[in-house]
């Protein structure tokens, strides 16, 4: 028994010894592993950032050319309205001249007709001539291109 007595305070160093270095090995490996969790939360974050930013320019290159369209729509609707509001107006003179009641009410009427149509005839006139204009500007792009030997570059 005295033998176990001298050993016994040696199996207790060594068991708290080696229970100490198992508790460091077991901390090193648990702050391994957090590390190597939190590098992958990291990646994988990265990742998926990566794919909203790309998938974010996709969108805005998509609702741009969504926009240019609907631009395109808008101005085609805008003249679309204006030509019904000419036409309106044609309506309302029309209804003025043959719904006179007397003869001062019928020569305003048809004074005003007149000068709709004298309206509208300037404002054809000045669509052909804006019309020209562009044709004549475009048609001189279209010569200096030529004689510098620059080719018409076209972006979609």
């Amino acid at each position: 028994m005295t033998d176990f007595f001298g050993v016994a305070p040696w199996l207790v160093l060594t068991a708290t010894v080696t229970w100490i270095g198992q508790a460091f090995l077991y901390r090193k490996d648990w702050v391994k592993m957090e590390l190597d969790h939190k590098e992958k939360v990291e990646v994988s974050r990265d990742d998926l950032a990566i794919e909203l930013l790309s998938s974010a320019r996709a969108e805005v290159v998509t609702a741009r050319a969504e926009m240019e369209s609907l631009r395109d729509e808008m101005k085609a609707l805008r003249s679309m309205e204006q030509h019904f509001y000419h036409f309106q107006q044609a309506l309302d003179h029309l209804a003025a001249v043959l719904f006179a009641k007397d003869d001062l009410e019928k020569s305003t009427a048809e004074r005003n007709a007149r000068a709709f149509l004298s309206r509208m005839a300037r404002l054809q006139q000045a669509k052909g001539t804006i019309a020209n204009e562009v044709q004549r500007m475009d048609s001189g792009l279209k010569e200096s291109e030529k004689r510098s030997g620059m080719r018409e570059v076209k972006f979609n």
